[in-house]
């Protein structure tokens, strides 16, 4: 076994395509297990398995090679699943649980899981929101993460795996893939872009903290560098810290991209938290990680990367 070696599950996915970057770049051996590879390998530290979770022989594989896994696989965003718990079910609880089924019989492996901090407290009492804060998700994938979590602290509880859940706030950044109705950020620059209208949801009140996608990633790496001073089990918020409405989020991108927006308001949803800012002192404490990119930078640096983008 290579204690270099890492498995990304879903590395192919936005958050994995950069994290792959930062862990070669750190000295890393990369294994990306994915339904996607790319056109071409770059680098001679990467292997790329096109396949689905469920093929157990390669999984089995890269569980016996790999010291830290990161399942970063997720087929759903709280509008996709809407009033439809068992698709939730089925594209992400079931496939983890049997995931699970194999993980837990390799004592070895430090599995880092990506959670969500913007759905799974709900509508919180208490503002920021801290790891012991009750979870109390209002969306069916929100639930699913809350599941997740549950499961793995059972498995915890009866292996010997070190596991870390991570519960980011809205990721962005360049190299975010444009999904209608998901990545708020990404959504208005590309609306702006192609000078269409912008829906927000109810009155542009909510309140969201944003986080960029390369602070998130070295948060991902942290998770390694003090894995052999991290408890069994840890949880651990990864935010900026900082918070913005809707509308005041509207204003911030139309004074970085010296434009306005066509700003459109639709009737609130039932799926949408009314605002939720984490706390992230216990990993700022813990492993030393804090953000260093701030809003307005983060933003000219999406837009940068937006602008060229073919239409």
């Amino acid at each position: 076994m290579n204690f270099q070696e890492v498995l990304l599950i879903g590395g192919m996915g936005y958050v994995g395509r950069q994290l792959q970057e930062l862990l070669l770049a750190a000295g890393y051996r990369v294994n990306v297990m994915d339904r996607k590879s790319p056109a071409q390998k770059g680098n001679e530290n990467i292997d790329f398995h096109k396949c689905l979770l469920s093929d157990e022989s390669v999984l089995r594989d890269l569980l016996h090679r790999c010291s830290t896994v990161f399942f970063l696989a997720s087929d759903s965003v709280p509008a996709t699943t809407a009033r439809n718990p068992s698709k939730e079910g089925e594209l992400n609880l079931l496939p983890f649980l049997k995931f699970l089924d194999i993980f837990q019989e390799y004592d070895h492996i430090h599995l880092v899981y990506l959670s969500s901090g913007g759905t799974i407290y709900g509508d919180p009492e208490a503002i920021p929101v801290s790891e012991s804060s009750p979870v109390a998700p209002i969306s069916y994938h929100g639930a699913g993460k809350a599941a997740i979590e549950a499961f793995l602290h059972v498995c915890s509880n009866q292996y010997d795996n070190r596991i870390t859940i991570l519960r980011p706030s809205n990721l962005y950044g360049p190299g975010q893939p444009y999904v209608p109705g998901f990545g708020v950020i990404r959504s208005i620059m590309e609306k702006l872009k192609r000078d269409q209208l912008v829906e927000i949801w109810g009155d542009g009140a909510i309140v969201r903290d944003y986080l960029y996608i390369d602070d998130f990633v070295s948060a991902c790496l942290a998770c390694i560098q003090f894995e052999k001073q991290q408890k069994r089990y840890r949880i651990f918020n990864v935010s900026s810290g900082l918070s913005l409405s809707i509308n005041k989020l509207c204003d911030e991108i139309e004074a970085v991209t010296e434009q306005n927006l066509k700003r459109v308001y639709m009737p609130g949803r039932a799926i949408d938290v009314k605002s939720v800012i984490l706390d992230y002192s216990r990993i700022k404490k813990e492993l030393g990680w804090q953000p260093v990119v701030g809003i307005n930078e983060g933003l000219r640096r999406t837009w940068k990367w937006i602008q060229k983008l073919p239409l």
